[in-house]
């Protein structure tokens, strides 16, 4: 065999070996770096909600109060349901597991949840109004859904009275 078909083909399986070496690595590292994804938009959407709280239970102190909620959502989906009087927000096939499964754990007046799914976990967030009467843009039947967006979404909380909270997206 002459030397320089040695040489070639030395240095393809040398390649080839490396490839092989940088796509396991690869495929090991990538299960992680999304469950710490999933983990940081969790800790994120936790802050978001309890900020949202604390706008309306400034805006149920007075009737007539009006104030100005502005997050962004990159991941997951914000519900906000009149007929229940919640704000749910939920991930979908996360990678990262909450909490342990089935068990709902409170995170002040955040109930979280985390349950099974084909591929990894979903995590549900809830605040619970029991207490008041939220309505979204003045009606009880409307349920508003929010997808994630690059744009800022903004909400505007208002105290209508006997314990009414409006939320219209401004």
């Amino acid at each position: 065999m002459n030397k320089k078909g040695v040489v070639w083909v030395s240095t393809v399986l040398y390649i080839l070996i490396s490839l092989a070496i940088i796509g396991l690595v690869i495929a090991a590292v990538t299960p992680r770096i999304n469950s710490a994804k999933d983990k940081a938009t969790v800790e994120q959407t936790i802050v978001m909600l309890q900020d949202i709280d604390s706008t309306i239970n400034r805006a149920s102190q007075v009737q007539g109060t009006k104030l100005e909620n502005d997050f962004k959502m990159s991941r997951g989906m914000l519900t906000i349901d009149p007929k229940k009087d919640t704000i749910t927000w939920e991930l979908n096939n996360s990678a990262y597991q909450y909490s342990e499964p089935g068990v709902k754990i409170k995170i002040g007046k955040i109930d979280a949840l985390t349950t099974k799914a084909l591929a990894g976990w979903n995590v549900m967030l809830m605040l619970n109004y029991s207490n008041l009467n939220i309505t979204f843009n003045n009606q009880k039947t409307t349920t508003k859904i929010l997808q994630p967006a690059e744009v800022p979404y903004k909400l505007w909380i208002e105290n209508k009275g006997n314990n009414q909270i409006d939320i219209t997206q401004g």
